[in-house]
């Protein structure tokens, strides 16, 4: 189906690479060929209901009917985003997206985009364009997906917006999300208690719309606390306590493997996929942020049997990014404050040690924190 945000992009595109512009124009004919052909479909199915009559028409079909009807209308409206968008997705899967430009404005105005009532349940922040596409993992090991433009718009009063057909059981919650623009071949999932598994793409994706559990950790009350692109090079994983182990996603063994003995009360919160040595920030709830380069933390030669390597003095890391200056890291606080910092000023550090404060949330800690990139910025 196309979207405007589908056109917008294609646009984009075709503005960077001119060469490529015949192939846009072929696309976007196709999909538009879609477009029409679903909605003479509905019309002759509307046309056949008439002429039935009432008394004829079966309530299931006529729900069904509308449905569709009401699907096309929305992928003719003008909803879609047309810019990067910052998505918040809470435990139960409420979803809200604000535009980058909007969160910027946010941030300068100390405006809080949430109430206290969806902050209590807030689980994640992605950074996504309009043709991204998201995966979530919900701690039942099971997969979803979803598009960027059917994530509704944040709403003026702080609320979620009210998910349409939650997909979610009873007592199941998101536990991992990532916004990706070209799903890699196979995934990398890692679980709070250290847990790692790799996973085919398609064998995922066949898991996926069965509705089956993809993932099943060896660890009783596991679950999923990062998916990441799995193709080739290591996987980085980090700890609550700034504790971190390397080592390639192929060791990884075909009914997973342990990424690294945690001590009591510590557990994975993140994990980056390193294609070769680079630096990379190591982010904690206090606004404090440690500049490491990963030729300190040499990958081993498989998972497991190490208490890792401390990258940061901190009680409470949320997450480990790629480092590029000019990035901006975005922290939500538990007040619900936005706080933007810049990643050009973080000095690189070859100790262990506290980090760079670079917000001071010491008396307002973040509960999230994700990345924008300065191409999106």
């Amino acid at each position: 189906m196309i979207r405007k945000g589908d056109v917008q992009w294609w646009i984009l595109e075709t503005r960077k690479h001119p060469e490529a512009a015949q192939l846009a124009i072929q696309v976007l004919a196709e999909r538009i060929t879609e477009l029409d052909a679903e909605n003479e479909h509905l019309r002759n199915e509307l046309l056949r209901a008439r002429q039935r009559g009432s008394t004829e028409i079966d309530s299931g079909q006529v729900k069904t009917l509308r449905a569709k009807i009401e699907k096309l209308e929305y992928l003719l409206k003008s909803q879609a985003p047309a810019e990067p968008m910052l998505v918040l997705l809470s435990q139960e899967l409420d979803q809200a997206r604000i535009p980058l430009s909007t969160v910027h404005d946010l941030a300068k105005a100390k405006q809080i985009p949430l109430n206290n009532r969806a902050l209590l349940s807030l689980r994640s922040l992605l950074i996504a364009r309009p043709h991204d596409e998201l995966l979530y993992i919900t701690n039942q090991g099971r997969g979803l997906k979803q598009l960027v433009p059917d994530v509704p718009p944040l709403i003026e009063n702080g609320r979620w917006p009210g998910a349409t057909g939650n997909p979610l059981a009873d007592g199941e919650r998101l536990s991992a999300a990532i916004s990706v623009d070209q799903a890699p071949r196979f995934w990398t999932i890692a679980t709070r208690k250290g847990y790692v598994q790799r996973f085919v793409r398609a064998a995922l994706e066949r898991e996926m719309n069965t509705g089956d559990p993809l993932l099943q950790s060896l660890l009783e009350r596991d679950e999923a606390t990062a998916v990441v692109n799995g193709d080739r090079g290591d996987l980085l994983v980090l700890t609550r306590w700034g504790q971190a182990n390397r080592f390639a996603h192929r060791t990884i063994e075909v009914q997973g493997s342990i990424a690294l003995d945690l001590e009591p009360g510590d557990e994975v919160v993140s994990a980056l996929t390193l294609s070769n040595d680079r630096e990379v920030l190591i982010v904690a709830s206090n606004g404090r942020v440690m500049r490491r380069d990963t030729r300190q933390l040499p990958a081993r030669s498989k998972p497991g049997d190490t208490t890792g390597k401390g990258l940061i003095q901190n009680q409470d890391t949320k997450a480990i990014f790629g480092y590029q200056p000019q990035d901006w890291l975005l922290f939500l606080t538990a007040s619900g404050q936005l706080h933007m910092a810049s990643t050009s000023d973080i000095p690189l550090l070859d100790r262990l040690g506290k980090g760079t404060q670079v917000c001071d949330l010491e008396n307002d800690p973040a509960i999230a924190v994700t990345l924008i990139p300065k191409d999106l910025a």
